[in-house]
Order: C-alpha cells, then structure tokens, then sequence
C-alpha cells in the first residue's frame, strides 16, 4: 500500500439492545450508524435469552444499551464476562426518585437493584445532562466511567416553511395520567384560562383517559392535537411563539429541544436539566402553579423572537447530531481501543 494512502478507521461492531423504540434511542442509531456497523436486538419480553445474549456478545466489539433497567441486566453481564466494554445511556426514570408522584426506580425495591446492578456492570455511563451526572453522582456510580454526552438533534430533519402564528403557545408529551403532574400537562391547560389571549396547543398521542379529563378542564383556547406525524409536529412547532416544559423531572427534555430549534421561545420549570436547555433563551419558573407558568408565558411572549432566536441558536450550537455522533465515537474508540472515526476526530477538533 502506498505511503500516501490512509487506511480506513476499522468500524467497532456494536451490539445495541433495547425494549422499545424510542425518539433517543433513534437519535443515537442514526449517530452510531454513520460509523460502526450497529446490530440491533430488541427485547419485547421479560424472559431471559442467555445463549443467544452470550452469542452475540462474543461475535461483538461492544454492546450498548439506554436505560438501567432489566433489559440491559443480562446483556451487560454477558459483556463483562466476555471482558468486553458495555456503554449504557442513562436518564430518565431509572436515575430518578420522585416518590411523591410515583416515578423513578430510585424509589427502592427490586427496580431500583436492577437498575444499580446494571450501571455497576456497565463500563462506561453516559449522562444526558448536567442534571443527570449529578443524579449519577448521588447514586454513587464510579464518576471515572461516566461521560456526559448531550442528546443530539438533525437540524435537516426540521425543516419547515410555515409562519409563525402570533400568540400561539404549545407542549408536547404523551397525554396520560403519569404526565398530568410529572411533565406538567395539566398545568399547561389550567394557565391557558389565565392568558385567554393566546391559544394553547397540546401536541401528543391520548394514552389513557387523561386526554379526557383535559378537556373538562379545559378552556376554549385550549387544543389537543391527539398524536401527530413528525411533518406536522414540527410544522406547529415552527408556527409556535412560545414553548412550555412545565415537568417535575426532565433528564433533558428533548420535546423542548425540538421547538427551540424551530424558533420557539421556551418557558421551563426549575426541574431537571430544563433550565441547562433552555439557556439564556428560558424564562424560568420556579412551580407548576398555573398562575406562576402563566407568569413565565406572559414575559416570554412579550420578547418571544428574540428569545426564539437565541434559543435556536443555541440548539445548533450545542445539541445537535453531530456533536452527540462525535462524542459518542471518542467514547467508544476509548472503550475498545480502536481509533476515532474520522467523523469524531473531525468534530471533536473543530
């Protein structure tokens, strides 16, 4: 081979484990995909695969998996016993403890040892956020194998021509009794009777029965969309002045994130790594009293372009794909020893 000719960067061979498919876990395998050769498995059953887990270990470089829960127990564990790394992603309901809304294994019990039992076994933890490295820390993990890595979104990926509508204010969640309280839905549409000049959109599939009680709360400048295809959510997010994340726990809030890149101006609560998305960009509240939220919408709908601008700017400068693509190649060229993809090195220089 000529002295002039660079050798490609060997791809790691990633065994990628999931239970359900999710917009995060579809934002890192579209990341991961532009320079590995990814394998994805997925565990729809609680029953325990221990040879096929065991085969797939041993035919891969490294195995990944999103959330500490029993989904990653036994795939992390056959790594290990490979002597092979295991990088799992973390944030979200098996960091949190909330017991006064019934969420997050960290309550105790047989969920909170699984989830334990899985970030022991991991090799490498990577926290969403500052808020979720911190939860890390309470949770006493080894901080010598966490990473922080930011969730990354496609900017391409939204896209829009649609005008902004003056005066419109939105959410986005799925609408299920959990998330009345813990993402502030039901807060969302008490604040809309106290801002009646503004029209408040709800956007997320009915999950339950909460879509229905809602509505009895609801006021007539209030809407829910029901689910919406990606084309559509994004084209009310870019018509969007206002974004509200009114949650009790976020490990980022990456809904959030998707209405800053499009220009909206976001109203978060003091929960979670919220305030850290939003940025100069947020008005920050300090409860989910509707008067309080509808406080937060009044002052940001008075300097709503600004706010969204600044706000837009910021997702492209600090949570988009390609930093999370970049970050994550570093990471996994230091777990298995391989050089960094020429995607990493490249965005990691720049």
């Amino acid at each position: 081979m000529s002295g002039d000719t660079e050798s490609p960067t060997p791809m790691s061979r990633i065994a990628y484990f999931y239970r359900e498919l999710s917009e995060y876990i579809d934002i890192d395998l579209r990341a991961l995909a532009r320079e590995h050769d990814v394998t994805v498995t997925t565990w729809g059953s609680r029953w325990p695969q221990p040879l096929r887990t065991w085969q797939i270990a041993r035919a891969h470089d490294v195995g990944m998996s999103w959330f500490a829960s029993w989904h990653a127990l036994l795939p992390a564990l056959c790594f290990r016993m490979a002597g092979k790394p295991f990088v799992l992603t973390v944030g979200g309901y098996d960091t949190a403890c909330l017991p006064g809304i019934d969420y997050g294994h960290q309550r105790g019990g047989f969920k909170s040892l699984i989830a334990r039992a899985v970030m022991n076994l991991a090799t490498h933890v990577v926290g969403i956020s500052d808020f979720t490295m911190r939860e890390l820390q309470v949770l006493g993990v080894d901080k010598h194998k966490c990473s922080m890595v930011p969730l990354g979104l496609e900017p391409a990926r939204y896209a829009h021509s649609a005008e902004r509508e003056a005066g419109l204010v939105i959410t986005t969640g799925g609408v299920n009794r959990s998330n009345l309280t813990r993402k502030g839905l039901e807060t969302f549409v008490r604040a809309a009777a106290l801002v009646p000049e503004a029209r408040f959109v709800l956007v997320g599939p009915w999950m339950d029965d909460a879509a229905a009680h809602l509505r009895v709360v609801a006021t007539s400048n209030v809407t829910l969309t029901g689910k919406l295809s990606h084309a559509d959510k994004v084209a009310m997010m870019w018509r969007a002045d206002v974004v509200v994340q009114a949650s009790r726990h976020e490990a980022f809030g990456l809904s959030l994130a998707e209405s800053m890149l499009c220009g909206a101006a976001p109203v978060v609560t003091n929960a979670g790594a919220l305030p850290w998305v939003a940025g100069d960009a947020g008005v920050v509240v300090e409860s989910q009293d509707p008067a309080v939220v509808a406080a937060g919408i009044r002052a940001a709908l008075a300097h709503s372009r600004e706010s969204g601008a600044r706000a837009r700017a910021r997702v492209l400068a600090e949570f988009t794909l390609e930093r999370r693509a970049a970050a994550l190649g570093a990471l996994l060229a230091q777990a298995t020893g391989r050089p960094a993809p020429a995607f990493a090195a490249s965005r990691l220089a720049a």
